[in-house]
């Protein structure tokens, strides 16, 4: 289980090689790394599913999961078709559409997670005091890194609606992350910790990316190294998603 985590840092050494390409075949490269990456977690999911009575809260979050990630690869091949001078398939419209459905499937889905754990019972290793003042960090986190975005979004005239739904969704999955990370804590090392453990990795690289979507052009990094590193970062995130779904299904089979 614990080599799981090894495949997303691996993916991201790989991602780096496009740091060694001229443009546009670099930026044609991360694309296609985010596609392997979006659809391998797409795949992952759906498998999983199959796994639990379609009642199971998890069914359903494993089914958005595979559904956000689908839309994911959607979204990246539309742009990769462009990217080598096809035809704009779909408008913007559509495609904002896709990034708002993705965005809200996936936050739902962690949220089912947490509330699957919670809904056994069973004690975590925490008491009430610490977990609400963990759970109230992550939030005050989440505010921070997605607050100004979500503010600019709703107060400026002409509002983009998308940038305002794709920062609240990234808000709610950074505050997940600790509630996450709690519920495999309170697994105590079970086999079944790694499954929640590397969801709460994925949101936290998430955080990253969008840490450094925030300071990235003051910190004055220019290609191939800024581009190249905002990709590694993505494709990390997707990959620990991914990691997930294996973990998942590796503990229901012991």
């Amino acid at each position: 289980m614990k080599r799981l985590a090894t495949i997303p840092f691996l993916g991201g050494l790989i991602v780096v090689a496009g740091m060694l390409l001229a443009e546009p075949n670099a930026s044609r490269f991360y694309r296609v790394a985010l596609i392997v990456a979006a659809l391998l977690t797409s795949g992952g999911a759906f498998l999983t599913t199959h796994l639990f009575d379609r009642r199971d809260r998890l069914f359903l979050a494993w089914l958005l999961i595979g559904g956000g990630y689908a839309i994911a690869a959607i979204r990246y091949s539309l742009r990769l078709i462009t990217m080598f001078g096809g035809p704009e398939l779909l408008g913007r419209v559509p495609l904002d559409a896709m990034l708002i459905a993705q965005n809200v499937v996936i936050a739902i889905a962690l949220w089912l997670f947490v509330q699957s754990w919670r809904a056994t019972g069973l004690a975590t290793p925490f008491s009430p005091a610490v977990r609400t003042g963990w759970t109230l960090l992550g939030v005050g986190v989440a505010v921070i890194v997605g607050g100004y975005p979500l503010i600019q979004g709703y107060m400026t005239a002409g509002a983009d609606t998308v940038l305002f739904v794709s920062t609240l969704g990234d808000m709610v999955g950074i505050a997940l992350i600790v509630p996450l990370a709690m519920s495999a804590l309170a697994m105590r090392g079970g086999l079944l910790m790694h499954t929640w453990l590397y969801l709460a990795a994925a949101e936290a690289f998430w955080l990253m990316y969008d840490v450094w979507l925030a300071v990235h052009t003051k910190l004055a990094i220019g290609a191939p190294a800024g581009p190249g590193l905002e990709q590694v970062i993505r494709t990390i995130a997707i990959l620990f998603a991914f990691v997930a779904t294996v973990a998942q299904r590796r503990a229901l089979r012991h």
